[in-house]
């Protein structure tokens, strides 16, 4: 079974009993909590470091391109001997991939290259398929137990343990004025929260 939803952070109550959770198989835009943009993948490359796909946060809600798959992974082996049921709850903990699904590219890090305008570590949409792509989804709520929609994540680099960021202050200009960086930085605080908003949801 799956549910579309278009529901903002302001309507949690509005979510159906049932589809309170983030499970694996569904594609979902994830809002930054601290500015409410969204992360997307404008299909700008960087201009230095990587020169890979460029991962910024958007404040139009109605962007296409922010939209993500959630591929839950085998912590142990990267790839799941049997792979997860869609519609699996996703525990907080759990190493996922996301998935751009406008452009296929993996949300990807990697310590050897910097941001471009912060100067933290890069993040970027990277088209094949490594271990830079692992992230670990950490609750905000420590008693957690389930990644729950709307409520507050970090996504910790596997490789780097760098944490998913986006810095409100750091805005690009044109040909992609008002994104926001996005970057990996050291610390789990407010600006490297995120929540899962809209999106196709399966159970």
């Amino acid at each position: 079974m799956f549910a579309s939803a278009t529901t903002t952070a302001s309507d949690t109550a509005g979510i159906e009993e049932g589809w309170e959770y983030v499970t694996s198989g569904s594609t979902i835009k994830l809002g930054h909590t601290k500015s409410s943009a969204r992360l997307t993948m404008p299909q700008v490359g960087y201009g230095t470091g990587s020169q890979q796909q460029a991962v910024t946060a958007q404040s139009d809600a109605s962007l296409t391109k922010a939209f993500w798959h959630i591929e839950l992974t085998d912590t142990e082996n990267d790839e799941a001997s049997v792979p997860p049921l869609r519609g699996s709850q996703i525990p907080c903990g759990a190493q996922i991939r996301l998935i751009n699904s406008d452009t296929s590219h993996a949300l990807h890090s990697h310590g050897n290259h910097k941001s471009p305008m912060s100067g933290n570590q890069e993040v970027s949409g990277y088209e094949g398929r490594d271990s830079g792509d692992l992230w670990t989804v950490e609750c905000a709520d420590k008693k957690a137990k389930l990644w729950l929609r709307e409520a507050p994540v970090h996504f910790k680099h596997v490789e780097t343990g760098k944490y998913l960021q986006s810095l409100p202050n750091k805005k690009y200009r044109n040909p992609i004025a008002g994104h926001q960086e996005v970057s990996a930085g050291k610390k789990a605080d407010a600006n490297a929260q995120w929540m899962a908003l809209e999106g196709y949801y399966f159970r």
